[in-house]
């Protein structure tokens, strides 16, 4: 367990370091306009591959890890390749009416290869092969500098580096698929068995619509609350934030199929210690060098981000009891108990952000983040409470 960890976290910081220099790279060559052109075509293929992977991985893997047959990947599979060709299809559609940009367009062609590229790594997660998932999230990464480095040498244009990066996806979807880890017992297309699982993961992928809203709801708000300028403060603690939840996702990642094999596992709580004091010295040690640490990554310009900074460090610790309870529940097939507390938690935290983000600008923002996530803690220990505990 401890090794699939150490595996997801190492390669997550190392995916995550790649794709940092390869942006910064792509931003000074592209330029302002040019970025903003891949900006919007990355965030619409992004949403895209939330769509399709529709809940379907934490099904699968759920599925997989007690015992279940792994003839489901291959309804998985056409499953989200169906759902692919609909959003490529309506993407090009809206193309006739609104001047989409064709890098754009051409970039959800990604979705295809990702399709294939999700399966492999929801078998790689169910079978614990954590060594082989975490070489393929950096192989992702790599591929990403590797095709500005191309684009580079090409003296080529936005539209260029999208084609780059799909042949990318293409091809870290087939090195997957052939690797020995990888094996599927049955291909097979039956429509009636992906509907039902299409309507089995309805409730996760509502979830994961709902939980993308309340991570990105006070970025659309901020700016009609308050200024772009605390828009920007906001964003910039936030980035430090989400880099400091880097590892505990990785450790995460790991429990959750432990948690699926293993019912006792989740019940019993394990592994939530470590992470909680974990996520405690990173809280510590994010708000006391809140100030050092935006000037350094952001500039002199950004210093007024530390006072939220300060604030947002502490979301740490409830993020971690949170996701913890959340993957726990799914393990346990208890993901439909999940949506009220969710709902209601995205109230207190739109609430939240209309009360002290006038008054208290990008530090408000921070405020009602911790305060909803608070209000979620509770919520998910009384769900816990109910649904683990009493039985």
């Amino acid at each position: 367990m401890l090794k699939n960890v150490a595996w997801t976290v190492l390669s997550r910081y190392g995916a995550q370091g790649l794709s940092l220099v390869s942006n910064i790279l792509l931003v000074r060559y592209l330029g302002a306009a040019r970025y903003g052109e891949y900006a919007l075509a990355s965030s619409v293929m992004l949403i895209g591959n939330a769509f399709t992977s529709f809940g379907m991985d934490m099904i699968l893997i759920r599925r997989i890890s007690a015992g279940g047959d792994d003839i489901a990947l291959s309804d998985g599979l056409w499953g989200q390749v169906f759902l692919s060709a609909l959003y490529i299809s309506g993407t090009f559609l809206v193309g006739v009416f609104a001047p989409l940009p064709l890098s754009l367009k051409l970039y959800t062609l990604a979705l295809l290869p990702l399709s294939f590229y999700s399966v492999f790594t929801i078998i790689l997660r169910a079978r614990q092969e954590m060594r082989v998932f975490s070489i393929a999230q950096v192989v992702i990464s790599t591929l990403h500098l590797v095709s500005f480095f191309i684009l580079q040498l090409l003296d080529g244009s936005v539209l260029t580096f999208i084609l780059l990066l799909i042949l990318g996806h293409a091809l870290v979807a087939v090195w997957g698929l052939s690797r020995k880890e990888v094996q599927i017992s049955r291909w097979r297309f039956d429509i009636s068995q992906i509907l039902y699982l299409l309507k089995e993961s309805s409730s996760m992928a509502l979830i994961g619509t709902l939980r993308l809203v309340y991570e990105k709801i006070a970025f659309t708000l901020l700016p009609s609350l308050t200024s772009y300028t605390n828009a920007g403060f906001f964003s910039a603690a936030s980035r430090v934030v989400e880099a400091g939840k880097l590892g505990h996702q990785s450790a995460l990642t790991a429990l959750y199929p432990e948690m699926a094999r293993d019912v006792g596992f989740g019940r019993q709580m394990k592994g939530l210690r470590p992470l909680m004091m974990a996520a405690a010295l990173i809280s510590v040690a994010v708000s006391v060098l809140a100030e050092p640490l935006v000037v350094l990554l952001f500039g002199e310009e950004f210093s007024s981000a530390a006072l939220p900074l300060r604030i947002m460090a502490w979301t740490i610790l409830p993020y971690v009891f949170v996701t913890y309870r959340v993957i726990g529940l799914v393990a346990l097939g208890a993901e439909r108990a999940l949506l009220p507390a969710l709902i209601a938690a995205l109230g207190c935290f739109i609430l939240f952000l209309f009360l002290f983000t006038p008054q208290w600008g990008s530090a408000g923002s921070a405020v009602a983040v911790l305060l909803a996530e608070l209000v979620h803690v509770g919520l998910l220990w009384n769900l816990w409470r109910v649904h683990v505990l009493s039985k």
